[in-house]
């Protein structure tokens, strides 16, 4: 063939084909651009939500209760949708437009979950004041978008006697217990964390003390650093170091004079204050005071904590210790028990005993069957509820809406935190349509202490300086060991941010809640900084750690963490009791057997 013939062959045929290859490539290298711009702008839309949030309810003082946690939520709402739009201005002009790629918005609590999607509106408002309701008829076109009514974490449960009770879980080892047992129980609703009893031991209800796990639980003196506004008009202030204990979960301060000496009223109680708005807001109340005088400004929430979890993990043994996963009734029809379905429930228990709480199932520890189990309840719970929402999602869009295949490391993070979950599905980047969900966790909240957020202060002996590790920290069990580091406390993650105190607009002051004495505060670089704790909080929880030079000699073992276990039990003992439960109520707890 000649070369003239080749060259005419190579136009027809060969120059169409590599100019639409070249279109497909540049397409795909396009798309890959506007996806990834799309995933940054979702994954930055939805931190800013949860840092709303996160601030919202840190500086709410009513962030627990109901409607203000609803109004919370919206507000975070809003932040994500105005980030979101600022992130995709290219591609939507307000969020409205927004709304119809966003199916789903999940925010998971303590103890339930709310659900941000699209609603059927039954009812509109009419007249002068709009206070007139007007039902309106279902036909498919009433739909926006809203917080769907709260889910609670719960499984029902067939006992043996035929009854269905239901069991509402926390993120933590709580739960609620509620239903008809028969018999003598009847109808019964209980609450409590959940705990191997035969832990708690040596129990002094008159000093306040017992044993737990062989270490001893006492009364102990809680101390935090603040900055208080002395004087409104000239923006004084004051940085001191006060006392303080829990009264139905708010801290209550004891002040002192300028020589560091507690003060008292006249009837011997101690002064003590609420710190509101950065300033000392003295206690009249004649009940407080006499509280804090009874306690001696002491906390026994901790003692409290292990007490009331004895008592009630020892019902709880009595009357549902024989449920095991396949006395699980089925969510679809609340009626039939999943039985032999070993695929019904993420997490395969088999027939151990998710209630009988001892030392081969101990609530405290993640690796137990409760836990296990707790956490299966609450991912089958979600995922129902939330692939039912998606799938059903209604907007202008003709996009089939699905719930996306989530990683197991992303439901981790979702069943164990606070967090926030959001989808954007069903817009076009180029060729193929996007569909993309963010998770991002809020550690720092008042909803609930994980067993992974709190930590130890320990004190330089050599520099007098303060930092906060991990329990599992090497670092700090070695000094510990070797004597250069003293244990002063330990708190929730909370206690370690920078907290603000605004004069005005011009002057903001800084201080942090531990850095007591006038010692400065730093987070231990080898377990804070580099996030490289050596042991879990299940190898503190159990007590059981070895560490081994070679394979014949022990540097440090149980023992070296003693101090360590004591310190940790206590403030995750207090930090739990001293939450407030909008859902649980432990002062019923063993007044149905008094009646």
């Amino acid at each position: 063939m000649k070369l003239q013939h080749l060259a005419i062959v190579f136009v027809i045929i060969i120059m169409p084909i590599s100019l639409i290859m070249a279109s497909y490539i540049q397409n795909q290298i396009d798309a890959i651009e506007i996806q990834t711009a799309f995933d940054n702008g979702l994954i930055n839309a939805t931190y800013g939500a949860v840092k709303a949030f996160q601030l919202n309810t840190t500086n709410n003082k009513y962030s627990s209760i109901s409607d203000s946690k609803i109004r919370d939520i919206e507000a975070s709402v809003n932040t994500f949708y105005t980030l979101l739009l600022g992130s995709l201005e290219d591609d939507a002009y307000s969020t409205n437009d927004l709304q119809m790629y966003v199916p789903a918005l999940l925010y998971t609590l303590y103890d339930g979950y709310y659900i941000y999607s699209s609603y059927d509106n039954v009812y509109s408002t009419t007249g002068a004041d709009e206070d007139e309701k007007v039902q309106i008829t279902l036909d498919g076109n009433n739909f926006q978008n809203g917080l769907k009514p709260y889910v609670y974490y719960s499984a029902k449960y067939k006992l043996r006697n035929g009854n269905i009770i239901v069991v509402n879980y926390t993120l933590d080892n709580e739960i609620t217990v509620y239903g008809d047992f028969g018999g003598k129980e009847g109808y019964v609703t209980k609450s409590g964390y959940l705990i191997n009893p035969d832990l708690v031991t040596n129990v002094n209800t008159g000093s306040k003390t017992l044993t737990y796990d062989g270490i001893t639980i006492e009364p102990e003196e809680l101390t935090e650093h603040l900055i208080t506004i002395e004087d409104q008009t000239t923006g004084a202030t004051k940085s001191d170091d006060y006392r303080y204990i829990f009264y139905q979960n708010k801290k209550v301060y004891q002040d002192h004079d300028d020589g560091g000496n507690l003060l008292y009223n006249d009837d011997g109680s101690p002064k003590i204050f609420w710190y509101d708005n950065y300033m000392k807001t003295y206690v009249n109340d004649a009940e407080i005071r006499e509280y804090a005088k009874n306690c001696n400004m002491l906390s026994t929430s901790a003692f409290d904590y292990y007490y009331e979890a004895q008592e009630f993990s020892e019902w709880v043994r009595d009357n549902l210790g024989d449920i095991t996963q396949a006395d699980t009734i089925r969510s679809e029809d609340g009626i039939t028990t999943i039985g032999s379905d070993t695929e019904y429930l993420s997490e395969n228990t088999g027939n151990e005993k998710i209630f009988y709480a001892d030392k081969d199932n101990d609530p405290m520890l993640s690796s137990s069957a409760f836990n296990n189990h707790r956490i299966a309840v609450i991912r089958k719970s979600i995922e129902t509820n939330l692939g039912t929402v998606i799938a059903n999602y209604r907007s202008t869009s003709l996009y089939n809406y699905a719930m996306p295949v989530m990683s197991d490391e992303d439901w981790y993070k979702i069943l164990n935190n606070v967090s926030l979950v959001s989808f954007l599905q069903g817009m076009s980047i180029g060729y193929r349509m996007y569909n993309n969900y963010a998770v991002i966790t809020n550690n720092i909240n008042k909803e609930v202490v994980t067993a992974e957020n709190v930590y130890i202060v320990a004190k330089n002996k050599d520099t007098n300086s303060r930092e906060y590790h991990k329990p599992g920290c090497e670092d700090l069990i070695q000094g510990i060991r070797n004597g250069t580091m003293e244990i002063v406390g330990a708190y929730p993650i909370a206690s370690f941010q920078r907290q603000t105190v605004r004069i005005s607009e011009a002057d903001e002051r800084h201080y942090y809640l531990q850095a007591c004495n006038g010692d400065e505060l730093t987070g231990c670089y080898n377990c804070i900084v580099n996030a490289t704790a050596d042991y879990d909080t299940d190898d503190i929880i159990d007590g059981t750690i070895e560490h081994y030079e070679d394979e014949n000699n022990i540097i440090y073992d149980s023992n070296d963490i003693a101090e360590i276990r004591k310190s940790y039990l206590t403030a995750l003992a207090r930090e739990r009791y001293d939450l407030y439960k909008s859902n649980f109520d432990l002062s019923n707890l063993g007044k149905d057997d008094e009646d």
